[in-house]
């Protein structure tokens, strides 16, 4: 078993969650009020189970939200592959996450539950009942009591697809005597970039720790989507030209619903699908696109499909991204806009739209996964635009050259293959795990 370091910080954090742990829970129950909590699932958060386990050795994957979620999925079939004995346990944190996880449905051997909270009974609790072989936590939701339980039950640990930006390397870095003693106890940790293996080894991992596989969100499935919905959906659009904003920002909605006026002067009948980032935007964004159009409305949350006189869509439900990419030959893929107002906007994950052959644009503001971008970029696989209207122009110049299009998606093709190397090396590293415990 590695060893449990216990710093001054870390002692007074674990002291410090026994304390507060009657005030995690009420802010659990205001949650639940507010619809950012299951209520039917809140004892999950407290550690007890909703599910038996299986008989027979088990993996949990802890991923943050929906998008390290789908990623881990991939991971889970190709395990399901080599080791069809095992069955998963999958946690996220957030309603989101689960709903949209229920949408798209779990595969095979999969269960899925909320993370508990980071105390000492509902992390007791979780692990009396679920008794993992390995855990593996995609990206860097650290919670240090769950770490050091698992460490302490002689669990071996993985950390995947895990990059440190500017932000949360330096969030970090003010915390440091907090997080410095949680990463040795990780077995491997697998970082998207070199960056991001430099930020780790300043935070406390040691080198021959941490391996650069690259980015396993590039490596994910293609994003599902319901035949029927989807045949539907196609029918409700018609012959109509469409383009797609995908995960966008609140701060972002009015920007870009200009950019769409803009675009219709040269293409009338031009369908935007806006798909906001949070549901919480949904109605703000309504209210925009009412006072930017005189034109009808459908809302995908009210169970609408496209209307022949809707200017814009709102596609406000989880889970269907899938259905949007396949509908839209040209993607804004958000929070990559410039815009007013703090913190700046940190881009989101390209592939999801690139995977399904729709050509992605995207503003200057792509820190969370500038390697990403810049990659697609320099094979001239996507659009940059810096403002408005210079979006405005490229979704009306792609829209007249379909030949560009093929060739942009034939460039991203190639940049997805050579990132797919992430899976293979994530897929040997949990499975070394795997044996480390037989032995064990």
């Amino acid at each position: 078993m590695l060893g449990i370091g216990l710093s001054i910080p870390l002692s007074i954090y674990l002291t410090a969650t026994n304390l507060v742990a009657p005030l995690w829970r009420i802010s659990l129950r205001r949650r639940a009020r507010r619809g950012k909590e299951d209520p039917d699932r809140l004892n999950e958060r407290l550690g007890r189970a909703s599910k038996a386990r299986p008989s027979g050795p088990m993996i949990w994957f802890h991923a943050l939200g929906i998008g390290e979620a789908m990623a881990v999925l991939s991971l889970i079939e190709a395990l399901r592959q080599e080791r069809p004995e095992l069955s998963f346990l999958l946690t996220t944190n957030t309603r989101t996450g689960a709903d949209g996880l229920a949408r798209i449905g779990l595969p095979m051997g999969v269960i899925h539950q909320y993370a508990p909270i980071d105390s000492k009974a509902a992390v007791t609790a979780f692990l009396d009942h679920w008794r993992p072989d390995a855990f593996v936590l995609a990206e860097l939701d650290l919670w240090p009591r769950m770490l050091h339980a698992l460490a302490s039950r002689a669990v071996p640990m993985a950390m995947v697809n895990a990059r440190l930006t500017d932000r949360r390397f330096k969030g970090r870095m003010r915390l440091r005597g907090l997080f410095a003693p949680l990463f040795p106890l990780f077995r491997t940790i697998l970082v998207q970039d070199q960056i991001s293996a430099t930020r780790m080894v300043c935070l406390g991992a040691h080198e021959d720790q941490v391996t650069v596989a690259g980015l396993l969100k590039a490596a994910a499935d293609p994003l599902p989507a319901d035949e029927t919905t989807l045949a539907a959906l196609r029918h409700a659009i018609g012959a109509r030209p469409v383009w797609l904003a995908a995960a966008t920002e609140e701060r972002e909605h009015e920007p870009v619903l200009r950019a769409h006026a803009l675009a219709r002067n040269a293409i009338p009948d031009l369908l935007l699908v806006l798909a906001p980032r949070q549901l919480t935007a949904a109605d703000s964004a309504a209210r925009a696109i009412e006072t930017a159009f005189d034109s009808t409305l459908s809302r995908r949350s009210l169970g609408e499909l496209p209307g022949a006189k809707d200017a814009v869509f709102l596609a406000d439900s989880i889970g269907e991204m899938g259905l949007w990419y396949r509908v839209a030959p040209i993607s804004f893929v958000g929070h990559s806009l410039n815009v007013p107002g703090d913190p700046p906007l940190p881009g989101k994950n390209p592939f999801e739209a690139a995977l399904l052959r729709s050509v992605v644009l995207h503003g200057p503001s792509t820190g969370d996964f500038a390697e990403s971008y810049s990659a697609l970029v320099e094979a001239g696989a996507s659009v940059p635009i810096e403002d408005e209207a210079d979006l405005a122009r490229e979704v009306v110049r792609l829209h007249s050259n379909e030949l560009e299009c093929t060739n942009r998606n034939d460039a991203a093709e190639k940049v997805i293959g050579s990132a797919r190397a992430a899976l293979p090396v994530t897929l040997e590293a949990i499975l070394k795990l795997m044996r480390l415990k037989a032995k064990s």
